[in-house]
């Protein structure tokens, strides 16, 4: 095959004069000389063309390379750095980047194309700064003029000075994600030394663009790296920097001459695709002419000369008639309908449901996808649990090139980021296929593991989990669940005391309660020992609590009194001897609080709230 210009290949060249002789009884014609061999591409870029029309036009040869590609994209794995840089990678690739379905993107185009051209997009900021002054400020900032000499020229805002910028790029910030561009192959050019195999990749850069960047469009020129500009300028074509572009192709027979090109496996099925698309376009003509039956209505022949309607009747009036009863019919299915004459009716066509060639075009898109390398119950989904492992096993074998290309790509993405963003740059694969779908081989691994003859990272990888990473997990919900336990313990535990206590005390209080319970005298009175009545507290406790009585009988005693002094205290003093009273005797505290509202409630309950002054409790 030659590049660009010359034929792939020609049929009467391999078959001489395009027939075959059998010792003098004729000529045959030749068996390669046929339709399609007269409608294959004969450039490469023909053969680009032919192959992304057969993609965007034949949905099931689309949808069964997409699952072909989609197949081998599993986990990736990360190797040779620390725990800590091991999540970094991979939270920046599969978070920033999305890194799985741009290689799903990336396999698509190896599977139309046969090649696939990606480079690295570095994030940048253009500033304008005047020459005077020193002033800089962001392009988009400046009121500029882009002229024929590719300068920007204009009025400084600080100096006011009139002339030509200086233009600096600076690389984005450093959390910025780097882009990848997919390349048109259609505008790729390769230079290829087959001795040597170095390659050089060139852009020939669409009118599109130059028009964009010649008029001064500023989007353009705010987003475009100025070696593009530059190129624009001298009308070249764009040379690609080798670090920062990337090229894997389908590989082909050592005979024919690519020139670095990759050749896709479309072509070899391109008379099948032929033969397919043969089929569908008279499949076509019978859906258009054969499906719905033509249907007539013709005068009935009478049984006699003199009846017989063709002879005596206006077949223009009749066929009037006729078509007015069917516009009648339509308008009211429910109508009736009177005609003179009796009429047949007979239907044309409609047969083609039994010339559709449906078996013969399902036939060949199996043998085109079989010959394509996707096994057929692959791409319908009817392959059994017995014979997957074997099946799956050869079709990874099938598609090496394919994996390889992935592999080789995240390599090269992987050192060319930890370069520009000076990270440390770790080893990256994509998981073996096999390795992830074989049910055996998962379970012998997990038994490896728990007898300690195999990481756990190793047979945990299959499943898509990170050891570490779950490591730090559990022992974090040990630390929340053991925390939870502590509170819970300690709320029981002190609600467990504050049962007891209460316990106590009311036990205490039921012992000193004189008979007939005398707590409070009849009528509503306040109880002895009263100070707004004269007399002085029970026990001669002081305010703070800071007696020597210890039992609970004598703390009940004893809040009863605060109790009944605090009420009489206005709400500000009341609530100041509160505060010290808790900060002294927490369970005193406590108690004189439950008894203030005790008294309140009893209050309340007899109409002598008015008795009580401040607002609501300290």
């Amino acid at each position: 095959m030659q590049c660009d210009t010359n034929e792939v290949y020609n049929t009467s060249k391999i078959t001489g004069m395009g027939y075959i002789n059998q010792a003098g009884k004729g000529y045959f014609p030749d068996p390669w000389c046929d339709y399609a061999s007269l409608e294959m591409p004969r450039t490469l870029r023909n053969v680009l063309q032919w192959c992304e029309h057969i993609w965007l036009n034949n949905g099931t040869f689309r949808t069964a390379c997409e699952r072909t590609v989609r197949y081998f994209l599993t986990q990736i794995e990360i190797k040779d750095v620390s725990d800590q840089e091991a999540k970094k990678w991979r939270e920046y690739l599969n978070e920033s980047v999305n890194v799985i379905d741009l290689l799903a993107n990336l396999g698509d185009d190896f599977m139309c194309y046969g090649n696939v051209f990606s480079s690295l997009y570095v994030p940048f900021d253009r500033f304008l700064i005047c020459k005077k002054c020193g002033l800089e400020r962001p392009i988009q900032k400046v009121d500029y003029t882009f002229g024929k000499n590719y300068q920007f020229t204009g009025t400084c805002p600080k100096c006011k000075h009139k002339g030509i910028f200086e233009r600096r790029d600076r690389r984005a910030a450093e959390d910025e994600t780097l882009r990848i561009i997919r390349w048109d192959p259609h505008s790729i050019i390769i230079q290829y030394n087959p001795l040597s195999h170095d390659v050089e990749y060139r852009w020939r850069i669409p009118e599109s663009f130059k028009r964009e960047i010649r008029d001064g469009n500023p989007f353009y020129l705010r987003t475009t790296h100025w070696e593009f500009i530059e190129a624009v300028r001298d009308d070249k074509l764009f040379r690609f920097n080798d670090k920062m572009f990337h090229h894997f192709k389908e590989e082909t027979l050592s005979g024919i001459r690519v020139m670095g090109w990759g050749i896709p496996r479309l072509v070899s099925n391109f008379k099948q695709a032929y033969y397919i698309q043969v089929l569908k376009r008279y499949n076509e003509a019978l859906a258009l002419d054969y499906i719905v039956p033509f249907r007539v209505l013709t005068p009935s022949a009478g049984s006699s000369r003199e009846a017989d309607p063709i002879l005596h009747q206006n077949l223009g009036a009749y066929n009037s008639k006729v078509m007015n009863m069917v516009a009648e019919h339509r308008k009211d299915p429910a109508t009736w309908h009177f005609l003179p004459f009796p009429i047949n009716y007979s239907s044309l066509g409609g047969e083609g449901a039994t010339m559709v060639p449906s078996e013969m075009i399902n036939n060949a898109l199996d043998e085109m996808l079989n010959a394509q390398g996707v096994p057929i119950d692959f791409y319908k989904g009817t392959m059994t649990l017995q014979a997957a492992p074997t099946a799956l096993r050869l079709f990874q074998q099938t598609w090496p090139q394919l994996i390889s290309g992935f592999n080789g790509w995240l390599t090269w993405f992987v050192q060319q980021t930890a370069r520009i963003k000076n990270w440390e740059p770790p080893r990256v694969q994509l998981q073996p296929v096999t390795l992830a779908d074989d049910l055996e081989k998962k379970n012998i691994l997990m038994q490896l593991a728990a007898g300690n003859q195999i990481s756990k990272q190793t047979a945990y990888a299959p499943l898509g989990i990170d050891v570490a990473e779950e490591t730090r997990r559990i022992f974090d919900e040990q630390k929340e669940t053991s925390e939870l336990e502590r509170d819970a313990q300690r709320e029981m535990s002190e609600q467990q005391q504050m049962e007891e206590r209460i316990a106590t005390m009311e036990r205490g209080a039921a012992g000193a309660m004189p008979p007939g319970g005398a707590g409070m005298p009849m009528g509503g009175g306040m109880p002895m020992g009263d100070p707004a009545m004269g007399g002085a507290p029970m026990g001669g406790a002081p305010m703070g609590g800071g007696g020597g009585n210890n039992t609970p009988q004598d703390m009940l005693v004893q809040a009863e009194q605060i109790a009944n002094q605090l009420l009489q205290m206005p709400y500000e003093q009341r609530k100041s001897q509160m505060l010290q009273l808790k900060k002294s005797n927490e369970a005193l505290h406590a108690l004189v609080k439950s008894k203030m509202e005790s008294i309140r409630q009893q209050a309340q309950s007899i109409g002598g709230y008015q008795i009580l002054q401040g607002g609501s409790p300290g």
